[in-house]
């Protein structure tokens, strides 16, 4: 996927929804990534530490060597893990890199494999020692929190589609062709957006025509109703 869920604002609204929804059940230091399994550079990371955290994380390429997301490429069902979980049966994970410096080396993670071929994955964190209590809260609540991993990715890859879909009719109709779409949306007849546009009511005509099987539709009604239902009236000069 070019830029790969680079979108800052879509992923801040993501986070939010995330921390809220994490929140209802307990304060819990959290990461929800989502990997391309075909090329893992291809990597988002949500999460509630620091930025430092995820930034050193990604300039260093650790998902390919961080045992966790190692076996999470080979599970479909949540696991717990600590600091002795290992990398290839032989390399532990202080040994792998740092994060004794963030007070925990366990955790509970969440796996989903999408049919786009990522790799989503919700880790909540904690100190085992300090917080033994938390981890019977996550126990608890072990298929809420999957429920999270589902929801949560479910609305990156709607929101992310619709921004697509937006683009790529933008991109696809005409200057002309979304002048029409758009005043024939808030109601003006042909005759109306004719005088406004300084066109002929045939040449409108031809315009909606073109947009109607562009989108795939039946007729006018139609391409104004999906367009609608998608938030994909292009406004003019847009």
């Amino acid at each position: 996927m070019k830029n790969y869920f680079s979108d800052t604002e879509k992923n801040s609204y993501i986070k939010q929804s995330l921390e809220k929804r994490i929140g209802e059940y307990h304060k819990i230091n959290h990461a929800y990534a989502v990997m391309d399994k075909r090329n893992t550079d291809n990597i988002l990371i949500v999460t509630d530490l620091t930025d430092d955290f995820a930034s050193t994380y990604l300039e260093n390429k650790y998902q390919n060597i961080d045992p966790v997301v190692v076996t999470g490429l080979n599970r479909f069902t949540p696991f717990v893990w600590d600091d002795n979980i290992k990398l290839n049966s032989h390399w532990p994970m202080d040994k792998v890199f740092i994060l004794k410096t963030y007070s925990f080396l366990c955790g509970h993670t969440f796996v989903l494999h999408d049919n786009h071929n990522n790799l989503a994955m919700l880790t909540l964190y904690y100190d085992k020692f300090l917080m033994a209590d938390i981890g019977k809260i996550i126990i608890k609540h072990k298929n809420d929190f999957q429920g999270i991993l589902l929801d949560t990715h479910e609305m990156l890859i709607q929101i992310y589609k619709q921004s697509e879909e937006k683009n790529a009719t933008n991109s696809v109709l005409s200057t002309r062709e979304a002048e029409v779409l758009y005043w024939s949306s808030i109601g003006k007849t042909y005759a109306e957006v004719a005088e406004i546009l300084h066109l002929t009511v045939s040449t409108v005509k031809f315009h909606m025509g073109n947009t109607v099987r562009k989108l795939g539709v039946k007729n006018a009604k139609h391409a104004i109703s999906l367009a609608n239902e998608l938030n994909l009236i292009p406004r003019p000069g847009k």
